[in-house]
């Protein structure tokens, strides 16, 4: 069992657009967006393989010191229950959609699940986790995620959102009943409005800035789904 970090996200008053759509699929279905007020947790719960050198403020994300040396870390590992009492659900239904999902744990996993369904402009399911302060520091020379996951067949696609708001994604395809890593490379984050469209010539994703992550699934792959995930971690070559 890894050292556990227990992180305290102070972050107050930062608000995040809900993405719906996909950019992929000129015809899949999205909605108007509607703009959620993420609330700090009292705690969230991270692990990693070592404990980081830099200290946090209760207001502004963590920085990292010249001599902090690059390690791979463990973003969660949702080893206990309350690691996914903070994680929240937004669906289609905000704007008359039907899907349904919900994040519960499981045997130490967290299980994103429920239904995806088309009707009334409907088209999109996600989760996400607590606004997280000390995602810098933990992603801190990091050149890829990796997902340890067992999935259904279907793609599901990862956001990372900024303190400044910037998004982005990328998607990985599961294989179905099979627990495997999915090694999501950062400089294959594309950065994207709300609508979840590609931004032409963005600027590359700074990790000294993220502040949440999260998971959707959309691209018309109506029905039941579930995504088990039993760690999340960055990859340090």
């Amino acid at each position: 069992m890894s050292k556990r970090l227990t992180l305290m996200t102070g972050l107050l008053g930062i608000s995040f657009v809900v993405a719906c759509g996909s950019s992929s699929d000129e015809g899949t279905s999205s909605v108007a967006p509607t703009t959620i007020q993420s609330i700090a947790p009292t705690t969230a719960v991270a692990t990693s393989t070592t404990t980081p050198s830099t200290t946090t403020s209760s207001t502004t994300p963590m920085t990292t010191t010249p001599t902090q040396q690059a390690q791979s870390m463990i973003l969660y590992d949702f080893a206990d229950q309350s690691d996914v009492s903070d994680w929240s659900n937004q669906n289609d239904t905000v704007m008359g959609g039907v899907s349904d999902s919900a994040t519960t744990w499981v045997d130490g996993q967290l299980v994103f699940s429920g239904n995806l369904s088309l009707d009334n402009n409907g088209g999109f399911t996600s989760t996400f986790g607590p606004v997280n302060e000390q995602l810098p520091a933990l992603m801190f020379g990091a050149d890829s995620i990796i997902v340890t996951a067992r999935g259904d067949g279907k793609t599901y696609l990862m956001q990372i959102r900024n303190y400044d708001n910037t998004r982005y994604i990328q998607r990985f395809t599961t294989v179905a009943d099979v627990e495997q890593d999915y090694v999501l490379p950062l400089a294959d984050f594309e950065s994207v409005d709300w609508r979840l469209s590609v931004i032409p010539n963005a600027a590359p994703i700074d990790t000294t800035t993220i502040g949440q992550l999260g998971f959707y699934l959309l691209d018309k792959q109506v029905g039941p789904f579930e995504l088990t995930i039993s760690m999340i971690r960055t990859n340090v070559e």
